[in-house]
């Protein structure tokens, strides 16, 4: 995946998680203005499991798993009981795999 894809990616992320941009500047989701810089969750799975998990299994309707071997990273967002699983595969990176995934569940509602 390109650079500027991932970079789109993660905007659609952060707004999905509550961030806001604003004039180019970008807020927590508690209103905080941002001064170092927010989230790259293509590129980071603690940032990922600080943010985006909690948000999809506050309803305790999903799990969140990632696999890795040495071919590639898979990321999958499974349903508890029935339903769509959304996942994901990339050659590199299991965050930006497990980011994939968690784009296919927010544009699936």
């Amino acid at each position: 995946m390109e650079k500027a894809d991932q970079v789109r990616l993660n905007h659609e992320l952060l707004i999905w998680v509550g961030f806001t941009l604003t004039n180019g500047v970008w807020s927590y989701p508690d209103g905080v203005t941002v001064d170092n810089g927010v989230p790259y969750f293509p590129e980071s799975l603690d940032a990922i499991f600080k943010w985006l998990v909690p948000k999809i299994i506050g309803g305790a309707e999903y799990s969140v798993i990632i696999t890795q071997n040495l071919a590639r990273s898979t990321g999958y967002v499974r349903p508890l009981q029935g339903g769509r699983q959304y996942d994901a595969t990339d050659n590199h990176s299991p965050a930006l795999a497990l980011c994939l995934a968690i784009q296919k569940l927010i544009r699936s509602k």
